[in-house]
């Protein structure tokens, strides 16, 4: 009773509710500013679809997203078995604002199959929602059998509380952690004595200056022979300005006898340091320069260093070891799939049940035999010898391409 729903489709619609828009919004991949700039950036976004609900003619929530033209990714391990070209209706991460009552989500999802029926896009896509969530329940209880995607695989998203002080820091973790991690970080500052800088680059006209010391690491990763993380592009360029102005940016470098050794780029908002990209050289993996920088980085935010007020860090999407020994704090997600009632629709959702039916079998058994991480060791490497380099669309990198 009194609720109805709008769906903005234009610029000036959205503009209309920018005061409520910035009021609600609590991660920067939803943020008005940030979500502009990605549309006006991005060739293959086609329009806005942001989904207001009213209560009484008041907005009450709403759901930000986006149709745009982009390639499905049906992934085993690192390798796409297909990458269809899809019209998708992708749900931001962190698109959810204002009141998230189940309720709520539901008429969002209800919205979203009609604009499915119409034929607005061809596929619905949520990006990494939290399990746990209204909204993840909502998104894959009530499309019907046909048009509800297959289960994607779940993902442990971490992130740590960040402790106040440099001895709470070291305190929280294990003692095999701080023990490893005090006698690399003191080899290198022996190794290569008055000539060990950290430093934070987080102002426009620094941006060239970073973006090369970056591309110098990122060329010689494996990152970079899969076609994922950081790439050097225009539409890159325009978002880091932006969060530059905004004075979120963070691009924090290792660099010995002034050569870029480690990276960690990542924005500062509402006081959580979010990462996007990370790095280091392999030809100096002994002496974890990734991890040298990472606790660097901390150290500064549990003293309050440089007027930093960092009260948490998102480690972002995937999981990795340095994640599983500084996480305080876990949740589940998984990505959610609805597809159209048409013969698109029905073709991608064909083209989808190989590469999740291999997940569903192959992963847990090569992960209770530890033959996972030896698996992407070896294409890691395999990869990254031959110069394969496996093109990615620019939504489907990490952190600020994964909004």
């Amino acid at each position: 009773m009194g609720i109805t729903t709008q769906v903005l489709r234009t610029i000036p619609e959205l503009q209309r509710l920018r005061h409520v828009w910035e009021e609600w919004q609590r991660h920067p991949n939803s943020d008005f500013d940030f979500y502009c700039t990605v549309l006006s950036s991005t060739p293959a976004i086609l329009r806005p679809h942001v989904i207001v609900l009213y209560r009484d003619g008041t907005p009450d929530a709403m759901l930000v997203g986006r149709v745009e033209t982009r390639r499905m990714e049906f992934r085993i391990g690192y390798g796409n078995l297909l990458r269809p070209q899809a019209r998708t209706l992708t749900v931001v991460h962190g698109g959810l604002l204002g009141n998230s009552s189940a309720g709520n989500c539901e008429l969002f999802v209800k919205e979203i199959l009609v604009a499915l029926r119409q034929g607005e896009a061809d596929i619905a896509f949520f990006n990494e929602v939290q399990e746990s969530s209204t909204l993840h329940r909502a998104a894959k209880r009530l499309p019907g059998m046909f048009a509800r995607g297959h289960s994607a695989a779940r993902h442990t998203h971490r992130s740590m509380q960040v402790p106040a002080g440099v001895e709470a820091l070291y305190q929280g973790l294990s003692s095999k952690t701080r023990k490893n991690q005090r006698w690399q970080a003191k080899k290198l500052v022996q190794d290569h004595a008055g000539k060990v800088e950290v430093r934070c680059l987080r102002h426009e006209c620094e941006l060239d200056d970073a973006i090369r010391q970056v591309e110098q690491i990122v060329e010689k990763t494996y990152h970079r022979a899969l076609g994922i993380g950081f790439s050097d592009s225009p539409d890159m360029r325009e978002r880091l300005s932006l969060q530059a102005q905004k004075g979120w940016l963070r691009i924090y470098l290792l660099l010995v006898e002034d050569q870029p050794w480690a990276f960690w780029i990542g924005r500062m908002y509402q006081h959580t340091f979010h990462s996007d990209f990370m790095g280091y050289d392999p030809a100096n993996a002994k002496y974890s320069p990734g991890m040298f920088l990472i606790m660097k980085v901390i150290e500064g935010f549990s003293c309050g260093a440089d007027g930093e007020s960092a009260k948490e860090i998102d480690f972002g999407f995937g999981d990795a070891q340095y994640k599983q020994v500084l996480g305080n704090c876990e949740w589940q997600e998984s990505s959610v799939h609805i597809f159209a009632p048409n013969l698109k629709g029905l073709r991608l959702h064909v083209l989808q049940m190989p590469s999740v039916l291999v997940d569903r079998l192959v992963r847990p058994l090569l992960e209770r035999t530890n033959l996972a991480k030896r698996i992407k060791k070896l294409w890691r490497t395999w990869a990254t010898e031959r110069e394969i380099h496996i093109p990615s669309p620019k939504a489907a990198g990490a952190g600020v391409g994964r909004e």
